[in-house]
């Protein structure tokens, strides 16, 4: 079942949107459930004990906005999808750094919301159904792990360190050139030589190192700072499905 989360001060917004999803989701044959909030502050409460899915957000409300209820949320579950909702589109560039998936227009809302939300069911949602997995096989075993859950990798000889979001490691016997060509594909990237970071889990990149979203820092080879941070734009502007005109 899809888990979906609706935030919005606005009562009148709030319940044409709560319409437009019910409507979108009822009519596929998706079994959901979502949840009404008017309050940022319950939101969060309640998103500490829940796990949404999907967030629908109004971005300009007046006790905490929607990119700080958005940095909040990443922070609890980095894995939820956050679309925007508002009436302020100059506000759009603003969430950038969030990787949100889509952008739904208030002064426009139903034909956007049709088109966000089937554009979502046919990547995210499709993908979410079928997990990713990356197998390393060695004489004796073969060790799975899911990519999306894989902060970094730190390198040591012929054996790998995998770091996981709930902070276990993971030893695997193979090289970080065969490592760094199995993940790169699905958005690793080489900050330094004994090192891959998950684009997902960036927070910053500059002189100092790849500050990650949990605030801790990975050493950056300064001589690719640019080319790094190159790739890094790059991966995101690939990876984010803003919808506006």
């Amino acid at each position: 079942m899809l888990r979906i989360a609706l935030l919005d001060d606005e009562k009148a917004a709030l319940l044409i949107s709560k319409g437009a999803i019910e409507a979108f989701f009822e009519d596929r044959g998706i079994a959901f459930k979502l949840d009404v909030f008017s309050s940022p502050e319950t939101f969060l409460a309640n998103a500490k004990e829940e796990v949404y899915q999907l967030l629908l957000l109004d971005i300009d409300m007046p006790s905490k906005n929607g990119i700080a209820v958005a940095k909040e949320v990443k922070q609890i579950n980095f894995e939820t999808t956050i679309i925007f909702l508002s009436r302020r589109e100059d506000l759009v560039f603003e969430c950038l750094s969030l990787h949100p998936f889509g952008f739904i227009r208030k002064s426009r809302i139903m034909e956007d919301f049709s088109k966000v939300l089937e554009l979502y069911l046919s990547t995210t949602y499709a993908e979410s159904e079928k997990p990713t997995l990356f197998s390393v096989k060695s004489k004796t075993s073969v060790i799975s792990m899911k990519i999306s859950e894989i902060v970094y990798a730190e390198g040591n000889r012929n054996y790998q360190t995998i770091h996981f979001k709930n902070k276990t490691t993971q030893n695997v016997r193979i090289s970080m050139n065969d490592l760094y060509e199995a993940l790169a594909p699905k958005g690793f990237i080489r900050i330094q030589k004994g090192f891959l970071a998950n684009y997902i889990y960036i927070r910053r990149i500059d002189g100092t190192g790849v500050t990650l979203i949990d605030g801790s820092v990975l050493p950056i080879s300064l001589k690719r700072k640019d080319e790094i941070m190159e790739e890094y734009l790059k991966i995101t502007r690939n990876s984010q499905s803003l919808y506006f005109e």
